[in-house]
């Protein structure tokens, strides 16, 4: 039900006339508290229309509205209360109330309608993850990931000395050369492509045996077998260097059969290469 200044001075009336009148060492606070939480609850119920008006008595109405209100609210409070773990704060009754034997029992019915209701399933409260700063890595990882760097650094060294030596013996640009191994296999001397080609600069087994190369994955061999086929085309069409990249692709046979028709996977190695060799130029 609602409760209105009408109700409140009304309960006033009827309940706080009898408890103000006594001295509090006549009862007990539990009894006190008792009588008076059993004559609230009738009060409420009726509804009775007061007869008088004062300031104080509004005073006392206003406080009683309060604690009705906070008695409704701690109601609804009641699950986010218990989940959390909280315990139920009552504030201390302000005013002519606060101070006097008579706040006893209003905390005390306060205190009562706050804990009664039937026990209710608590739900877990979603509590924020700590944060995990994180620690150093063990020793042996930097360690290893030093090594790794260190010997693509030495690897990469080693590779361009050997492209450099390849270019000095054979005649063809460092740069050219680069660009053939960044088209063929992005350097990595593992590669092996689908059709069986091998290493950097992926001699088919034939032509690896050809040009007297033993083992395509190791890089020097792979690369001065590599540049010499290419040295090989580049003489072959005169100098022509689209003739000779495709050539390497798609094999010299093709290109001298069928030089009008380079089938798309060539031509688009052309651009490729052509590309990578601007860029090392540059």
């Amino acid at each position: 039900m609602s409760i209105n200044a009408a109700h409140t001075y009304s309960l006033l009336q009827s309940v706080l006339r009898d408890q103000t009148s006594r001295p509090a060492h006549e009862v007990s606070d539990s009894a006190t508290a008792a009588k008076f939480t059993a004559r609230l609850d009738a009060a409420l119920e009726r509804g009775i229309v007061p007869e008088e008006s004062s300031a104080e008595s509004l005073q006392r109405a206003a406080e009683l509205l309060r604690l009705h209100t906070m008695r409704h609210t701690l109601e609804l409070l009641d699950d986010q209360l218990a989940d959390a773990g909280q315990a139920v704060s009552l504030p201390p009754l302000p005013g002519a109330m606060h101070g006097t034997p008579q706040a006893q029992p209003w905390q005390a019915y306060l205190a009562q309608q706050a804990v009664a209701g039937e026990p209710r399933a608590t739900s877990p409260v979603s509590q924020p993850l700590p944060r995990v700063e994180p620690g150093p890595r063990p020793a042996e990882q930097v360690g290893a990931e030093q090594s790794a760097a260190t010997e693509a650094s030495r690897g990469s060294r080693q590779l361009e000395q050997i492209i450099e030596r390849a270019s000095q013996r054979y005649g063809v640009d460092a740069g050219l050369i680069r660009a053939v191994i960044k088209a063929e296999s992005n350097f990595n001397p593992r590669a092996v492509s689908h059709a069986g080609a091998q290493g950097l600069m992926q001699l088919m087994p034939a032509t690896a045996r050809g040009l007297g190369v033993s083992d395509p994955f190791d890089q020097e061999q792979n690369v001065m077998g590599g540049t010499r086929f290419l040295r090989g085309l580049l003489d072959r069409y005169n100098g022509d260097l689209d003739a000779a990249l495709a050539a390497y692709n798609w094999g010299p046979g093709n290109v001298d059969r069928r030089p009008e028709r380079l089938p798309r996977e060539t031509r688009e190695y052309l651009a490729r290469v052509k590309q990578y060799y601007a860029g090392y130029l540059g």
